[in-house]
């Protein structure tokens, strides 16, 4: 069943808030030739403070459903040209009008005054453009990074034996010239002799092998083998019992016997215990 990334949730009231304070406060200094500390002392600054942060909240409010919007209709891996044109157009483009209207009717409200005879269009308006803007890269590095988030806990969920190596039902051994296969119930253990890495049939038949001891765990049936520890890999056959050692740890009596380190530590004692009960039951 092929896996869809779930649509991006905006979760940024807190950051909406201070921004659009932020903002506020900007635009109503900026180009104010008196000093910021003079500024805090009018009163009028706070009205027109309230006043650019209405403003600022419904036009970045707007902003974010309209990217929500065109997150569901355009989706920028779908649709990237086409995402990027409705972006410019509704995503920039529209909040800049009504702006621009919304601050006509601020001046309106406050005595009838024509915006076009204020500083609005030369200071103010500029900037909110540079700002919407800015929300615009805001929102579009959010949704990337987002989806990257989604993508890479997709993966992580991604079960390990679905990329894993195949499991397999013979293994390859050479005796002098010759190759050939060992079914795997023919196989007792796989265990490592000094810097030799060997196998021991049941008929208490040794080989030579190249690979690994985590290699060859790698592609082992799970139900038939198990690690013991870091010397020896044994057949769920070639158990024939264990004894209790101190701390928890396991001694394993096997058959054939083995001269190589036989003993589970403490911790993967209780992992072979329920791996020989869940064959015991099969």
């Amino acid at each position: 069943m092929k896996a869809h990334l779930k649509p991006v949730q905006y979760h940024d009231l807190i950051f909406r808030l201070t921004a659009c304070l932020i903002g506020a406060h900007i635009v109503v200094v900026y180009g104010d030739p008196r000093s910021t500390f003079e500024i805090l002392l009018l009163k009028s600054y706070y009205l027109a403070l309230a006043g650019s942060f209405v403003i600022a909240f419904v036009l970045f409010s707007l902003m974010r459903w309209i990217i929500i919007r065109l997150d569901h209709n355009f989706d920028w891996n779908r649709h990237p040209a086409q995402r990027a044109g409705m972006q410019l157009v509704a995503g920039l483009g529209l909040p800049a009008l009504l702006a621009f209207l919304l601050a006509w009717a601020y001046f309106q409200l406050r005595g009838g005054v024509n915006i076009l005879h204020t500083s609005y269009i030369r200071y103010d308006f500029e900037f909110i453009v540079s700002l919407l803007v800015m929300i615009n890269l805001y929102y579009v590095a959010y949704s990337f990074f987002a989806r990257w988030k989604q993508a890479e806990q997709l993966i992580r969920s991604i079960p390990h034996t679905s990329i894993s190596e195949p499991k397999r039902a013979t293994y390859q051994v050479s005796k002098g010239a010759t190759n050939f296969l060992l079914p795997m119930d023919a196989i007792a253990c796989f265990y490592r002799d000094q810097n030799l890495n060997k196998l021991r049939t049941f008929e208490n038949e040794e080989y030579f092998i190249e690979e690994t001891l985590d290699e060859v765990t790698a592609v082992l049936p799970e139900d038939n083998f198990f690690r013991a520890n870091r010397q020896l890999i044994v057949n769920r056959e070639a158990c024939k019992g264990f004894d209790l050692l101190s701390y928890g740890k396991l001694d394993l009596r096997l058959h054939p016997d083995m001269s190589t380190n036989t003993v589970i530590s403490q911790k993967r004692a209780v992992q072979f215990k329920k791996w020989l009960e869940q064959n015991a039951a099969a």
